[in-house]
């Protein structure tokens, strides 16, 4: 059960700090769950596990880049893809490349073509692609107020790519899968 399920359910019996404290531990017991235990897990929470254990080793590190690095491959897939899908569902893919998470965008493209995600790398090629983004330098969206995102935003043609992106099988989908298979590097 994520963190607004967990708001919804006791929302009216518990106060939000009884709620954040429930959810940190559960976070808690993914970190010390085996792989054995992670196997039993449903796939909501297979994939709420392998998050919250790849957070966890991201934010030990001074910075962002550092803590990606020292993820593992498969947890550096899982990760990357995962923030990507985050950021189109809660403000589309110029959220995506406008915080910090556009230090992903030059390798989700290889890492949605692992996970057999080929719709979805074609639709994020294609976009870039026809409107001449290089994904390895996104200078260009840096902003700091919501009149400069905007602003980004309607630079291109944004609404048809989270649209298109909508459309398809969840990410989360292909995610969990790969989870599955390479659930000893979780």
């Amino acid at each position: 059960m994520g963190f607004f399920s967990l708001f919804k359910k006791y929302s009216s019996k518990m106060d939000l700090e009884a709620i954040i404290k429930k959810q940190l531990e559960r976070e808690a017991a993914f970190l010390q769950m085996s792989t054995a235990d992670l196997s039993k897990l449903d796939d909501y929470e297979l994939s709420n596990a392998a998050q919250a254990r790849a957070e966890a080793i991201v934010i030990s590190k001074p910075d962002m880049a550092e803590g990606f690095c020292a993820l593992n491959e498969e947890q550096r897939i899982f990760y990357a893809i995962n923030c990507l899908e985050m950021e189109v569902y809660n403000g589309g893919l110029c959220q995506f490349f406008v915080n910090s998470s556009s230090m992903f965008a030059p390798i989700v493209s290889e890492y949605m073509d692992i996970i057999g995600a080929s719709e979805h790398k074609k639709l994020y090629d294609t976009f870039l692609e026809k409107n001449h983004i290089d994904a390895s330098d996104l200078s260009s969206f840096d902003c700091e107020s919501v009149d400069l995102f905007q602003a980004q935003y309607e630079r291109y043609p944004f609404d048809e790519y989270d649209n298109a992106f909508c459309d398809l099988e969840p990410l989360q989908n292909f995610l969990t899968a790969f989870i599955k298979e390479h659930i000893d590097r979780f």
